[in-house]
């Protein structure tokens, strides 16, 4: 009996997403998931822009094997209580000629604490606040 480890229907994506930022608001924990696909290693880019449009912050994560990534993004110029847009981009390839961009998520981001320790709210997509803060009860 074999048992298969991926889902060959599957396509790649992200699952979800989710950001705190640190008690500072100087820093953003970040994690993303995405789908399981057999030999595929996506780049991941994300992006903090201020409310003008212009970029704060970002990071790019080349050929991931992990369903699971983790990363802090560092504030240049934080401003509580202001929103920022967040920008999510999961790609395939090394190159501008071969980059195939196969996801895209946005969502906006207020730079304030959220504690998840507390199972306050964080910000992202792909999760159930509601029922997640049910959980700790």
């Amino acid at each position: 009996m074999e048992i298969p480890l991926f889902d060959a229907e599957a396509t790649l994506r992200f699952e979800r997403i989710i950001l705190y930022p640190y008690p500072d608001l100087q820093k953003i924990w970040a994690r993303c998931w995405v789908t399981a696909v057999e030999d595929q290693h996506p780049n991941i880019e994300l992006r903090v822009l201020n409310p003008d449009g212009t970029e704060d912050n970002s990071v790019y994560m080349m050929m991931r094997s992990e369903q699971r990534i983790e990363t802090t993004l560092h504030m240049r110029k934080p401003t509580p209580g202001t929103r920022y847009r967040v920008i999510a981009e999961l790609t395939l390839g090394m190159s501008d000629t071969e980059m195939q961009v196969l996801d895209t998520q946005e969502f906006e981001m207020v730079l304030e604490f959220r504690n998840p320790d507390a199972r306050e709210p964080g910000f992202g997509f792909g999760v159930d606040w509601d029922e997640w803060q049910q959980q700790a009860d």
